[in-house]
């Protein structure tokens, strides 16, 4: 081979190579990191192995019958072991049992007919809060109740429903969730695993909350999250989380200072919360 043709022939090979390195550095640049990056360290702290659980209370408001109303909310959150049989807390100690965070969310809302009394629970996987295992909803008032659940463990996620609307009833439906989507009701604790920093952003797929007494499938969009900067809310130094989907724009404060607890979220249906206390205890009888 002609010494000219071997030179042309290295060069065309270098090339290559150049241009496969710059497109990758182009990827990391242009793509913010992918929701199933969020540091897994934050719930791997041995602060929830202490057996206790850490009870959040907010002042909420909530948008009923076209008015503003005001509540409490309490937020729960526990680490436990599930069964991987059952998919619910375990009894017994064993290794093939599922380290899990538990968020608990409790809601009584009055109007002037009559209380919505709502109890949402969320099952993250505990080496990363963005892997959502299960997720349970119940909705109690004088017309009737709705049960819903997120079962995410299976091959094919399933949305399982028994709602009292007309339309609606009982069933069992695929639900298209894929690696790193999150539903709503999981961020309050999804989003304390982000690295904190100002810039920082993923773009994923996020879904309605299910809080609600209808049983309708919910709706998965995309969604951009990005960390806007440090701030404080009253006596709290907090990182400011927007979360970005369709026409709705919600705004979650968190605590700059582990275990980086939501002080305030504010969203632009009517939503809004803000922290009145917060304490570590035993919340069942020993």
């Amino acid at each position: 081979m002609p010494l000219r043709n071997k030179v042309l022939g290295v060069c065309f090979f270098l090339t290559l190579i150049l241009l496969t390195v710059w497109s990758g550095i182009r990827l990391l640049v242009s793509f913010p990191p992918l929701a199933a990056e969020a540091h897994s360290s934050w719930a791997m702290n041995s602060l929830w192995d202490d057996g206790l659980a850490e009870v959040a209370r907010y002042r909420a408001t909530r948008i009923v019958y076209g008015k503003p109303r005001s509540f409490e909310s309490v937020y729960i959150t526990v680490k436990e072991d599930f069964s991987p049989t059952y998919f619910v807390k375990a009894d017994a100690i064993s290794g093939a049992n599922i380290p899990v965070l538990k968020l608990n969310v409790i809601s009584t809302i009055p109007t002037e007919y009559y209380e919505y009394r709502y109890l949402t629970s969320v099952f993250v996987k505990r080496n990363n809060p963005m892997n959502l295992l299960k997720l349970t909803n119940g909705s109690q008032e004088w017309c009737g109740n709705t049960f819903k659940e997120v079962r995410n463990w299976e091959p094919n996620s399933r949305f399982v429903f028994h709602s009292y609307f007309d339309g609606e009833g009982d069933g069992t439906l695929n639900l298209d969730l894929r690696p790193g989507d999150l539903l709503e009701d999981q961020l309050p604790v999804a989003l304390r695993s982000l690295p904190f920093r100002t810039g920082y952003q993923l773009q994923t797929r996020v879904t309605d909350s299910l809080i609600s007494n209808r049983g309708k499938v919910p709706q998965i969009v995309k969604a951009s999250i990005s960390v806007q900067g440090e701030e404080s809310v009253g006596e709290w130094k907090v990182w400011r989380v927007q979360v970005k989907r369709d026409q709705l724009l919600q705004t979650y404060w968190f605590e700059q200072k582990y275990p980086n607890i939501m002080v305030k979220f504010v969203s632009g249906d009517g939503r809004d919360l803000i922290l009145k206390e917060t304490t570590r205890r035993r919340y069942w009888p020993s």
